[in-house]
């Protein structure tokens, strides 16, 4: 597997998204992750659980999926017992 690097960077309102996808060669198929970030601290990673063989596709798979955990996260009534944890 080659070594992932950071290939697509979204700007998400205080959120900030890198997208990491690395070429699994044996497979023929990209493999990565999303790393969701809120005020520079890392809130989320999102996987890719599934081999993708297009770079354009995993970057959107990737990216819809943590848009959506975003939306949902502001969706959410947030208190005191509803913090996140650390990673």
């Amino acid at each position: 597997m080659d070594t992932d690097h950071e290939v697509a960077l979204i700007e998400h309102g205080d959120w900030r998204v890198g997208i990491y996808l690395a070429w699994v060669r044996l497979e023929q198929r990209f493999a990565g992750r999303a790393e969701l970030h809120l005020a520079r601290v890392m809130r989320c990673r999102i996987g890719l659980g599934w081999g993708i063989d297009s770079e354009p596709e995993a970057i959107a798979s990737l990216r819809g999926r943590a848009i959506a955990f975003i939306a949902d996260w502001h969706s959410r009534k947030h208190d005191a017992d509803s913090e996140f944890s650390e990673l």
